[in-house]
């Protein structure tokens, strides 16, 4: 008897799981589409974002006097300048403060965000002021490109809903000092615009608010490649292949003239040790790797088990070692989570392997936007303002 009942109960559990993600995709239909569809998935993924990983503001103030936040401030003021040498040698810090210098020490080259900074006037709260603004906007862009990944606006919105709790999708919310999501925004405009120099400039742009935007950039050929493969976008490949192409090379050159005319460096102050590379094989794997993108990962794990089962290997292998150089910066710098999170592009590719399957890929991005949900602590959630009291 209790043979029987276990199948029944198997499979009435199953019943319930698979009605509880419809019911989650037609909440996301009946409020996420129609007009302005992808502003309002912006806007949802970014309330979802703030409710479950709440940024610590109180933590604002003291960030601002730390040794990145004052060299970031003389770096608004004089963006083409070089930083002076007080703010970026660790030697002459003690603790944590060391890890400070270390990143003045890699911004001098990284001109993006103080010439924003400097024509905003927002000084020392650029970052904390575009931050949240480029939030919003990578929201849209992936609203939007998802759309057209997947032929699905209601699949769009789960997935990018989906990454509003992970720390991808928190990032631009909680850092005040970095300026990350400035780069993943100009990351992903880059292969929205269908126009060669507009993609060219904001790829430009990404790369001069940090270098991993380059090591990154195979992953956004790979992109390319897969959202104009019909035969009749051939010329637009080309095009945005150009485009990309052009822009590294402007970059190196406008690097190497940074370097050589107005002396300024390139940092490498906290790379490449034993210490660390050990420290990320030993304490981030698998933890603080999954929790980048927590259960959005399965995407990309779909995504290469489907190319290998479609007898599509070459591609695997190249989309594989496109996601591998992106990830390799992340095991020889201490900020591994941030290094890692420049690899979202390979779930907007991975969208491409659910496409014409409407039906089971909600379900599917579903299940991945609740688990992500599920998968966050109390404590980072907006019980996190009960500390203030």
């Amino acid at each position: 008897m209790e043979a029987e009942q276990l199948p029944v109960t198997k499979s009435l559990a199953i019943r319930s799981l698979d009605r509880f993600m419809s019911f989650v995709a037609a909440l996301a239909s009946k409020y996420l589409t129609g007009p302005c569809s992808h502003s309002k998935i912006a806007a949802a993924a970014v309330l979802l974002s703030l409710l479950t990983t709440f940024p610590v503001y109180r933590g604002m103030g003291g960030g601002f006097k730390s040794v990145t936040s004052q060299a970031f401030s003389w770096k608004v003021l004089h963006p083409l300048s070089p930083i002076p040498a007080d703010f970026k040698d660790p030697s002459l810090y003690k603790g944590t403060l060391a890890g400070q210098a270390s990143h003045a020490d890699k911004m001098e080259l990284r001109v993006t965000l103080p010439i924003l900074g400097r024509l905003s006037r927002t000084g020392v709260w650029t970052v904390a002021v575009w931050n949240p603004i480029a939030g919003f906007g990578t929201f849209y862009l992936l609203a939007f490109l998802a759309s057209e990944a997947l032929m699905d606006s209601v699949g769009a919105a789960l997935f990018v809903l989906g990454l509003g709790p992970t720390f991808f999708g928190n990032w631009f919310f909680n850092d005040f000092i970095i300026g990350d999501g400035v780069a993943f925004f100009f990351m992903l405009l880059s292969v929205t615009w269908r126009s060669p120099l507009l993609s060219a400039l904001s790829f430009l742009a990404a790369a001069f608010c940090d270098e991993r935007c380059v090591t990154a950039a195979p992953l956004l050929l790979c992109y390319v490649a897969i959202r104009f493969r019909e035969p009749d976008q051939l010329a637009q490949r080309k095009r945005s292949f150009a485009a990309l192409a052009s822009a590294i090379l402007v970059w190196a050159l406008l690097r190497w003239w940074l370097i050589h005319a107005l002396g300024n460096s390139a940092g490498t102050s906290g790379m490449m040790s034993k210490e660390i590379l050990r420290y990320q094989l030993m304490e981030n794997l698998p933890g603080p790797f999954l929790a980048v993108f927590k259960s959005s990962w399965m995407l990309a794990a779909f995504a290469l088990f489907s190319l290998a089962a479609s007898h599509r290997g070459r591609i695997a292998v190249v989309l594989s070692a496109s996601l591998g150089l992106a990830i390799l910066p992340a095991f020889l710098i201490w900020d591994f989570e941030r290094s890692v999170a420049y690899t979202f592009v390979s779930l907007l590719i991975s969208l491409y392997s659910l496409r014409g399957a409407p039906a089971l890929s909600r379900k599917y991005l579903a299940a991945i936007l609740v688990t992500n949900m599920l998968l966050t602590a109390p404590g980072k959630s907006i019980l996190r303002v009960l500390d203030w009291f």
